[in-house]
């Protein structure tokens, strides 16, 4: 009888929390959950933390109209993004959760606005599905809750698609084009995605286009200037160096990839598709069936023809525009994941049924609670994380080095060229977590520095033991890739 009576409470408790209003406060949480729990220890690798290191540049220095790593320039990305990096370190200091704020409320407006686009197409079931799948799928909640850029470019995408099926209100115009210039600032060419889709659902759609509306558009086009203004800026300032910059980035391959069609194979389908795509895969097979199916079927059913001809448009120009990069990795298809959200929703309603739909929702309203219980309670197991040993490094070099002055590196690996090189991830975390620069040193340097004086600087872990056995290590603080060693002074 108790039994019956609990399994009865939690029957009612979930079907309220699968209820219309509840179920889209459930996702949202459930979207937070993902982009922002641990938001203060994400580590910066590779691109984030050079990202991270370009902002707190242009934070510290004021100079917001160029993007430069230390003093060396930076052309190959737009600045949007590093200038409300920019900012965020100045409200909230140079930390993590500042340089990856954006990229955060970026994310969550993704989700919130594939769901719209969902609902829209083809109702709030699909809409509520694809923000699920959006939310939870690898490569999107990875992206977001780092300091990169693609989550500002796929919002930027989305707010374009809002702005046009809203072209009937007064705001819709604008709101299209400044969509298309937030993506375009934000990383480049694949902003312009939506101007190359848009068509596509236009030519298959039945709505009427007035003249009105047409002088309306082209009325608000003059937006698409703002993002051609950066660009204009840089060859007025710096002549064609950052196009040249440019073009060899988008000319960058893959070293030991084989050929494109090798790197696209292993990049876009092995791993994008066939790895990181679980458990979503098989809905998102049969809704691409279910997609291509409306997509053939006759005049009379425009607008559900026109949904699949947007759809099947924006994956095919974003697989076509990654495809084009020598350089390939999965996360390039990052703006195509909405399209793939609700692609996959549209076969997941008929797969799962109505009936059980209810059920999920509500369920996962109840994890994405219990969740955030257990985070707010049990979080704070403590740990010294990759970026509070950053900071301790930090501290420790303070008080060893003058202010400003450059960390000295100790490094032995040869790189491809038979040369030792920083690479941009070591110059960057120093400009980043230590607010310096960094020099390389070699050893006969470090011995005639510590006939004057006791010598600080780092070394690679994995090098430790061969440099021990030419210099008298003392050995300060472990962090995450290097320690912090020192030589006393000879006497």
């Amino acid at each position: 009888m108790i039994a019956r009576i609990d399994l009865s409470i939690i029957k009612d408790v979930i079907k309220f929390l699968g209820s219309e209003r509840m179920r889209w406060l459930a996702l949202t949480l459930t979207a937070l959950l993902f982009l922002f729990t641990r938001a203060p220890s994400t580590r910066l690798t590779t691109d984030p933390v050079l990202y991270a290191a370009i902002a707190r540049s242009m934070a510290d220095s004021g100079d917001y109209l160029n993007l430069k790593l230390g003093e060396e320039p930076y052309y190959k990305k737009p600045p949007l993004q590093f200038w409300l990096a920019a900012a965020s370190i100045k409200t909230l200091g140079p930390n993590v959760l500042a340089v990856s704020l954006f990229s955060r409320l970026f994310g969550l407006g993704c989700v919130l606005l594939t769901a719209w686009l969902g609902t829209r197409l083809y109702g709030p079931r699909v809409g509520w599905i694809a923000g699920l799948a959006l939310t939870t799928t690898y490569i999107f909640f990875r992206g977001s809750g780092t300091f990169r850029l693609d989550s500002g470019l796929t919002f930027g995408i989305l707010l374009a698609i809002y702005g046009y099926f809203s072209s009937s209100k007064r705001w819709g115009p604008p709101v299209f084009f400044l969509g298309v210039a937030t993506a375009v600032l934000s990383k480049g060419l694949p902003g312009v995605l939506p101007l190359l889709i848009v068509p596509a659902h236009a030519f298959f759609s039945s709505r009427p286009d007035s003249s009105s509306r047409r002088a309306a558009w082209m009325a608000w086009s003059p937006l698409l200037l703002i993002p051609l203004s950066w660009w204009i800026y840089l060859l007025l300032a710096d002549g064609a160096q950052p196009f040249h910059v440019l073009i060899d980035d988008l000319m960058k391959r893959n070293l030991g990839a084989p050929s494109r069609l090798h790197a696209f194979w292993r990049n876009y389908i092995e791993l994008a598709l066939l790895n990181y795509y679980w458990p979503w895969l098989p809905f998102a097979l049969f809704g691409t069936w279910i997609v291509v199916s409306e997509l053939r079927r006759p005049e009379k059913e425009s607008g559900r023809r026109a949904s699949a001809a947007l759809i099947v448009a924006w994956i095919a120009v974003a697989m076509v525009s990654s495809a084009l990069k020598n350089a390939q990795y999965p996360r390039y298809v990052f703006f195509a994941l909405p399209a793939v959200s609700i692609l996959t929703a549209r076969g997941f309603i008929p797969l799962v049924g109505e009936k059980y739909l209810a059920w999920l929702q509500g369920s996962v309203a109840a994890l994405a609670i219990a969740a955030a219980f257990i985070i707010a309670c049990f979080s704070s197991m403590k740990v010294l994380k990759t970026n509070e040993q950053y900071y301790a490094i930090k501290q420790l070099l303070d008080g060893r080095l003058a202010p400003k002055s450059p960390v000295p590196m100790l490094k032995l690996k040869l790189d491809r060229g038979g040369t030792v090189q920083l690479s941009n991830t070591e110059k960057s975390a120093a400009i980043f977590f230590f607010a310096r620069p960094v020099k390389l040193v070699s050893i006969d340097e470090i011995r005639e520095a510590s006939v004057k004086d006791r010598v600080t600087f780092l070394v690679r872990k994995d090098e430790i033991r061969e440099i021990s056995s030419v210099l008298p290590l003392e050995r300060l603080f472990r962090g995450p890739d290097h320690l912090v060693a020192e030589v006393p002074r000879q006497r």
